[in-house]
């Protein structure tokens, strides 16, 4: 069963807390994300610049910027990239290889920057090698490093310094990368798994390539929902809850259980239960199931898997006995990893390394094992929470006349509510099907921000923000 939440809560709880955190992004060592009001905030180390400033440590909470139009937020290892209301693509931080897009391969760029002049980004994921980018028109963009086709493009092996193309297709619906590695992934609207670039640990399901120089299916399957990479691994959720992995598992991040030397070349079931949300991070893997518990399996040497000890766990483990946990994120790698957690009552917690500020809390130190609650830090609704991932996808946006809808739900009576900053209802919309596609005309709204709900008889399902311009 979904997790519930009535629309009454919905709006008390933004209003409450209006000037919190809509979720957390996690690079290496810093922290990135955006209030409310639009204003975009840090916290951690910034050596290259990714905070705007070049400060090993920032333990404590920071604007970056004045400005308040920001919508999305994506951390690499060492840079961030923002998205505005507008569409378009900004940046900072680590440029190695091209990393920013802007022409440059300059290691340290503290200064937010515009890259191209295009105002249809979606999604940005970006690793230590190479930054990808999803457009709202289902087109997939490549530049950075290409030793190992990481372009996809069949071309081997100059540096892309500016956003290229990859491929002709524009049906993609998500994007990853290996945070640390060469390997990217995006997951089509019919439901398939395609990859591309260094075959590290299996990780293209392929154990007889070095690597693959075209996006490539992965396997037959056509029910994924939603893909999560690691460093060497890679969760997947298909459409009816359950969570898949491959890759490398040395440490038990796979939650296969199974041998740490095993070659995972293919997706294998983990447990049997179904999961709401999974993370994937460096060597280790978050998931929270639909009644709220958290769990967590793999390394775990300076206790960032929060249950107490720093045991490495090779099946999923639940931390703690709460039932009201509805993100979590992890960062850092090696001995220096953290994890932050926020709570449907907005709180925050964090646990594991913080030596460089991580936590965002004042504070810098030693690790601590178990989730420690972040006085100071508040979250509020993103757009990512309190949905099954994959229920709901909404197209362009910002958008100007039409949005295309496509869901994939448990009810055939579920409709979709918008709503403007007000809280008043401005259109109701019914989707008279299970899964399928409908559209949504927003030319006559006035150009601001509205939050669209999808319902299933009184619970809400999924939450998104809708830049109308």
């Amino acid at each position: 069963m979904l997790k519930k939440i009535t629309l009454f809560f919905l709006w008390v709880y933004a209003s409450t807390y209006g000037q919190c955190y809509s979720g957390f992004n996690i690079g290496e060592y810093h922290v990135v994300s955006i209030k409310s009001d639009g204003t975009l905030w840090g916290w951690g180390s910034s050596d290259a610049g990714s905070l705007g400033n070049t400060n090993s440590i920032n333990p404590s909470s920071f604007q970056i910027g004045t400005s308040t139009d920001w919508l999305k937020v994506s951390a690499g290892a060492y840079n961030t990239f923002i998205i505005k209301n507008n569409g378009t693509l900004w940046a900072m931080g680590d440029g190695r290889y091209g990393l920013l897009g802007n022409g440059s391969t300059t290691t340290i760029n503290p200064t937010l920057q515009q890259i191209g002049s295009a105002t249809n980004w979606q999604k940005i994921s970006s690793s230590t090698q190479m930054t990808i980018g999803l457009k709202t028109d289902g087109t997939i963009w490549g530049w950075g490093q290409n030793d190992q086709y990481e372009m996809g493009n069949n071309t081997c092996c100059a540096n892309q310094l500016t956003p290229i193309q990859i491929g002709t297709a524009n049906h993609w619906v998500d994007i990853e990368g290996t945070s640390w590695g060469a390997t990217v992934f995006a997951l089509k609207n019919d439901g398939t798994i395609w990859g591309w670039g260094l075959n590290t640990a299996g990780l293209l399901a392929d154990n007889t390539v070095m690597a693959r120089s075209v996006p490539t299916q992965l396997n037959a399957d056509t029910d994924w929902a939603s893909i999560h990479v690691g460093a060497a691994h890679i969760l997947a959720l298909k459409t009816n809850g359950t969570l898949w992995s491959w890759g490398g598992g040395e440490y038990g991040q796979t939650g296969d259980g199974l041998s740490p030397s095993l070659y995972r070349s293919y997706p294998r079931q983990v447990g049997t239960d179904t999961w709401s949300k999974v993370f994937a991070g460096w060597k280790v893997s978050f998931g929270i199931k639909p009644d709220g518990t958290l769990w967590a399996w793999g390394l775990n040497d300076v206790g960032q898997l929060g249950i107490g000890n720093t045991t490495n766990q090779f099946t999923p483990v639940q931390v703690g006995t709460d039932t009201d946990w509805v993100d979590v994120v992890s960062g850092g790698s090696g001995n220096d990893q953290f994890t932050i957690a926020t709570k449907s009552n907005g709180t925050v917690w964090a646990w594991g390394d913080n030596q460089v500020g991580q936590y965002g809390n004042g504070t810098v130190g030693n690790p601590v094992y178990v989730p420690t609650l972040m006085t100071g830090l508040c979250a509020t609704l993103s757009t990512d929470e309190f949905e099954q991932e994959n229920v709901f996808t909404m197209y362009p946006n910002p958008a100007k006349d039409v949005v295309n809808l496509t869901y994939n739900l448990t009810d055939a009576n579920a409709t979709v509510e918008v709503f403007d900053l007000t809280g008043r209802l401005i259109q109701n919309v019914a989707l008279n099907s299970v899964t399928g596609s409908s559209e949504l005309n927003v030319s006559a709204y006035p150009a601001g921000v509205y939050l669209v709900l999808v319902k299933q008889g009184a619970a809400v399902v999924s939450s998104s923000k809708l830049v109308v311009e």
